[in-house]
């Protein structure tokens, strides 16, 4: 299946998707010393986000959010990239900062086409999002 959306982090990746329902934020739901998730929820809860792409519906800012994703990234443990449905500035920040692609705004409901282990391949430069089954 492919998607079309909105470039908001130059780049393109691959990995798996990790979906959170709730929104994301680089400050307090990943540990940039070892890529793991803290978001309290069974399916998220201490799951390594390390080249996944995660699916969420928007960030939850800090203004230091883009200083641990840049963290993250300089530490290799930083997810792979991001796709939401709509950006918001500070995890823009971060994604740009620790050079993670991003894209928002698919043409289609985020999370009724992408579940947790689709396969994600994305070029944000082009805003296109191929989702694989798993």
């Amino acid at each position: 299946m492919k998607l079309k959306g909105h470039k908001v982090a130059a780049g393109k990746a691959e990995g798996e998707a990790v979906v959170s329902p709730e929104p994301f934020s680089f400050l307090g739901d990943i540990s940039p010393d070892t890529g793991v998730c803290n978001i309290k929820r069974p399916e998220l809860d201490g799951k390594s986000l390390i080249g996944k792409i995660i699916i969420c519906p928007t960030g939850k800012g800090s203004t230091r959010g883009p200083l641990t994703a840049y963290r993250a990234a300089k530490n290799k443990v930083a997810p792979a990239g991001i796709i939401c449905k709509e950006a918001e500035p500070v995890l823009a920040a971060g994604a740009i900062a620790a050079r993670i692609p991003m894209i928002d705004r698919l043409k289609a409901d985020l999370f009724k086409v992408i579940q947790a282990g689709d396969w994600i391949k994305m070029d944000a430069d082009k805003g296109t999002v191929e989702v694989v089954k798993r």
